[in-house]
């Protein structure tokens, strides 16, 4: 029998409007919860779709979700799994042991819940003509599963800036691969607004919108994964970021992707309508993308 979530659950009453139509709530947003508690939290939220990672698979079945329960459950809620992620080890060579195993298994979660993307990145000092070898064989392998894959930059990681993950998707011929643009990352490596202007609207397959302090960490890695703000709390020019994509003529949903210790530590269903709502003044604003 599946788990009854937890006592929260009954504070879920309708979704809060006005919210867009077609927002997404990322899975690193409620990063800590349950599986059922991120899908009702998100559905209260009035999100329309979410992501997942393997953890959040490994924690269902542990629940006593059966694979054809876990679709099922999405759905009744008015929700959609619209990327999976996070992989990072798709470049290693394949005679490695158990290197492809979350590899795997994302590719198994794609299939079995009709996700279109999933979203990867690279933290390793791994030669070019390796990155580049491997990003392909990885495009291509999805490719046969009608997936596409999102490439995301970051200031601490080895793909540092838009033009060096625009660099690397270039390589890639399976038409398949993508950038994903996270306005913390994009803000932290020094991104311009003239660069996103630059971009063909076929190059980005996601926008995930966030914060950030005035100051930064001296450990930007750190900042990232614990000190990221909601949409409007900070400094990024997120108005800018979104203008500037809507004049390269991106049309994409928006995901709100906020790290942050501070909304770990609310209740989830704050947490999620929180998240909302705080997308809710750039999209008055008519220069959001989608």
């Amino acid at each position: 029998m599946i788990q009854t979530p937890g006592p929260w659950t009954t504070l879920r009453s309708a979704p809060m409007r006005p919210t867009p139509q077609d927002l997404h709530l990322s899975a690193m947003t409620l990063r800590y919860c349950s599986f059922s508690d991120r899908v009702l939290a998100a559905a209260a939220a009035g999100f329309s779709g979410i992501g997942l990672g393997a953890v959040d698979y490994l924690d269902a079945r542990r629940s006593e979700f059966s694979e054809e329960q876990l679709a099922d459950y999405v759905a009744r809620h008015g929700l959609r799994v619209v990327e999976l992620e996070f992989l990072t080890d798709w470049w290693r060579e394949a005679d490695v042991r158990g290197v492809r195993l979350e590899e795997d298994l994302l590719f198994y979660l794609a299939d079995l819940l009709a996700v279109p993307q999933i979203n990867v990145g690279l933290f390793a000092d791994v030669p070019i003509d390796v990155q580049r070898q491997q990003f392909r064989r990885l495009c291509s392998r999805a490719a046969d599963h009608n997936v596409r894959i999102a490439l995301e930059f970051m200031p601490y990681s080895s793909l540092r800036t838009l033009q060096e993950a625009r660099e690397l998707v270039s390589w890639v011929e399976t038409g398949n691969a993508g950038l994903m643009l996270d306005a913390w990352h994009w803000h932290r490596s020094g991104g311009t607004t003239d660069e996103l202007r630059d971009l063909s609207a076929s190059e980005v397959f996601a926008v995930q919108l966030c914060d950030a302090a005035e100051v930064p960490d001296t450990d930007l890695r750190r900042e990232g994964r614990h000190g990221r703000l909601l949409p409007g709390a900070g400094v990024v020019d997120l108005s800018g970021f979104l203008g500037a994509l809507a004049q390269a003529g991106v049309d994409v949903p928006l995901a709100v992707e906020v790290l942050s210790d501070e909304l770990d530590a609310r209740h989830p269903v704050d947490a999620a309508r929180a998240a909302a709502q705080s997308v809710v003044p750039l999209v008055a604003s008519d220069v959001a993308v989608a």
